[in-house]
C-alpha cells in the first residue's frame, strides 16, 4: 500500500519522550519559545507596514466600523478580526499586535509537532519540526504579525486532518481494509482551510494541493470511487467556503456586498500588474534561499530513510510545491511571502533529520541526535536575528520613530482635528489613539502607487482630506517616490499653509511633522 495504517500512528503515540524528557516538556518548550524569542520585537511599533493597517482596522472595528467601510484594504477581514480580539484583551494596541504573532507561532509550532507525529514519526522529530518553525519565523519578515503568520495555525490544523485521512487513519483496527475518507473529517479539514482563506486568499492553492493529495491516494488505493471523491470534494469545498461566505453575507446584509466583492475579488485581478518597487526575482529569491537552505538540506536527508517513511514524507511535497507557487506567483518576491513554505518544509526537515539519525546514531541516542541537529539548524536564524540587535540592547533602549510622532500628535491634535499620514506608517493612528481622516489609511491606497486598485477617484478623496484641513501632516521625504506625481503636487500645494514643527530620524531618513498655521 502507498501509505501506512492506523497502527503506525498508534505506535507513534506510545513512543518515549524526547531525549528522556517527561512528555510535557517538548510541548511546553514549543509553547514558550516563541514568546521568549519574539520578545525582542515588543518595543517595535513597525516591523512591516501591513501589520499597522490591520491594527488600525481592528481598532476601528471595536468602535463599530467594519473593514472596507471604515478602513479599506485589499485583504480579507481575517487578520483585523483576529487582532480585534487581541486588542480587546491586551493592555495596549502595540502589545496586542505582538502577542497575536507570538500566539500564532506558538500554536503553529505545537500543531506541526502533532502533524509530524501523525505521519508516523517520533516525538523528537515532532519537536524538531516545531522548533525549526518557531526559529525560522524570526527571519524573512516573520517577526511582524503578518498574514502568513496568522493563517499558518489554520493551515497546519487542516493539513493534519486531511493527511490523517490520506494515511487511512479511519481503519478500525489492524488487519482490516482501510476505510474511505470520512466526510466529517474532510469537512472539518476544509473548514480550517477556510479560516486560512479568511485571512488571505492565497491559502487556497495549498488547500487544493492537500485535497488533491487525499483524493489521488484514495482513488489509487481504491478506498473511494470517482463518485464518492466528487461528493467529498463538494464537502471539502463547503468547509473551505463557509467562513468567507458568512462574511460576504454579513456585508450583503449591510448593503455593502459590492465593496466586499471589489476588495476581495476584483483587486486580485490587478494587484500583480502594479509596479510598486517590490523586490525582483534575483533579489527576492537570494534572500529567501539563504535562510531556507539548511531546511532544504535537512529535508533531502529523508531519502536516507526506509521506504515507508519516504512515502509518508512525499505526501508533504504537493503542499510545499503549492506554497512555493503562492510565494512567487504575484511576481513581487517580498520576503514574508516565503514564510508560507515554512510549515511543510519544517515538517520535511524534521523527517529528514530523523532518517539521518536512524542511519547514523545508536538506538538509544537517535532522539537526542534529532534534537541536537534541529537545534543546530534553528540556531542559524536565531543568530541572524539577534546578533544585529546586540549592539542596541535588542532595541529596548532605542527611540521608536512612530511612537515619537504619535506622542507629538497626542499633544497637537485636539477634538475635531486630525492627523494625515501621507507616505509613512499608518500605525501612528493606532499609537496616537486617533481615527484616520479617510478610510484609506494605508498611504499607498490614497496618495500612493496602489490608488488605482481602489476603483475610486483618489485625487478627489485626497482633495477632500486636505480641505478638512488636517491639524498635522506627516511626510517622509525619502519616500516621495512612493507617491503619485499628481498627489505629491496637491500635498506640496497644501503645505504652504503649514509649518514644519518637528522631524524624527527614521531608518530611511527624516520624517517631518507639519502643523497648520
Amino acid at each position: 500500500m502507498f501509505v501506512t495504517r492506523m497502527t503506525t500512528v498508534a505506535r507513534a503515540s506510545r513512543r518515549p519522550a524526547v531525549a528522556g524528557w517527561p512528555p510535557i516538556v517538548a510541548p511546553l518548550l514549543l509553547l514558550l519559545l516563541p514568546f521568549l524569542l519574539r520578545a525582542v520585537a515588543l518595543p517595535a511599533s513597525v516591523l512591516d507596514p501591513d501589520e499597522g493597517l490591520y491594527l488600525v482596522q481592528a481598532i476601528a472595528w471595536l468602535k463599530g466600523g467594519w473593514p472596507y467601510l471604515a478602513v479599506w484594504d485589499m485583504h480579507p477581514v481575517g487578520a483585523p478580526a483576529l487582532l480585534t480580539v487581541a486588542v480587546a484583551l491586551a493592555p495596549s494596541p502595540l502589545v496586542a499586535l505582538r502577542l497575536a504573532g507570538m500566539v500564532a507561532v506558538a500554536v503553529t509550532s505545537l500543531l506541526l509537532m502533532r502533524l509530524v507525529m501523525r505521519l508516523g514519526a517520533g516525538r523528537a522529530a515532532g519537536f524538531a519540526a516545531g522548533l525549526l518553525y518557531a526559529c525560522h519565523t524570526l527571519v524573512l519578515g516573520g517577526l511582524a504579525t503578518n498574514t502568513e503568520i496568522l493563517f499558518a495555525p489554520f493551515m497546519v490544523a487542516g493539513a493534519t486532518l486531511i493527511l490523517a485521512e490520506t494515511l487511512a487513519a479511519g481503519a478500525p483496527r489492524p488487519g482490516l481494509a482501510a476505510c474511505p475518507p470520512r466526510p466529517g473529517m474532510v469537512f472539518l479539514g476544509g473548514l480550517w482551510f477556510g479560516c486560512a482563506l479568511w485571512v488571505k486568499q492565497v491559502a487556497g492553492l495549498e488547500a487544493s494541493a492537500l485535497w488533491l493529495t487525499l483524493a489521488c491516494v484514495a482513488l489509487a488505493e481504491k478506498r473511494a470511487g470517482i463518485a464518492r471523491v466528487l461528493v467529498l470534494a463538494l464537502v471539502f469545498a463547503l468547509g473551505c467556503a463557509l467562513p468567507t461566505a458568512v462574511t460576504a453575507a454579513a456585508y450583503a446584509a449591510m448593503g455593502a456586498f459590492g465593496e466586499w466583492w471589489h476588495s476581495n475579488v476584483t483587486v486580485l485581478m490587478h494587484y500583480a500588474a502594479v509596479e510598486d518597487g517590490s523586490p525582483g526575482l534575483r533579489r527576492g529569491l537570494a534572500a529567501a534561499v539563504g535562510f531556507l537552505l539548511w531546511l532544504l538540506a535537512a529535508a533531502a536527508l529523508l531519502g536516507l530513510g526506509p521506504r515507508p517513511a519516504i512515502r509518508r514524507g512525499a505526501l508533504l511535497l504537493p503542499w510545499l510545491g503549492a506554497a512555493l507557487v503562492q510565494a512567487v506567483a504575484p511576481g513581487k518576491y517580498f520576503d514574508h511571502y516565503f514564510l508560507m513554505l515554512l510549515p511543510p518544509l519544517c515538517a520535511l526537515a524534521a523527517l529528514g533529520l530523523q532518517a539521518a539519525a536512524l542511519r547514523a546514531a545508536r538506538r538509544g541516542a537517535r532522539a537526542g541526535a534529532v534534537v541536537v541537529l534541529a537545534a543546530a539548524i534553528a540556531a542559524l536564524p536565531v543568530s541572524a536575528m539577534l546578533l544585529p540587535r546586540l549592539g542596541h540592547g535588542f532595541g529596548w533602549r532605542g527611540a521608536d520613530p512612530p511612537a515619537q510622532v504619535a506622542a507629538i500628535a497626542r499633544v497637537e491634535v485636539g477634538p475635531g482635528d486630525s492627523v494625515f499620514i501621507v507616505n509613512w506608517h499608518p500605525v501612528v493612528y493606532a499609537l496616537a489613539g486617533l481615527d484616520p481622516p479617510t478610510r484609506f489609511a494605508f498611504p499607498s491606497h490614497l496618495a500612493g502607487l496602489h490608488a488605482g486598485l481602489t476603483g475610486l477617484d483618489q485625487d478627489a478623496e485626497l482633495a477632500r482630506v486636505l480641505a478638512l484641513p488636517p491639524r498635522l501632516i506627516v511626510i517622509a521625504p525619502a519616500r516621495w517616490w512612493l507617491v503619485r506625481p499628481a498627489a505629491r503636487a496637491m500635498i506640496e500645494a497644501a503645505l504652504v499653509r503649514y509649518d514644519r514643527i518637528a522631524q524624527v530620524e527614521d531608518g530611511d531618513g527624516r520624517v517631518e511633522v507639519w502643523r497648520r498655521r
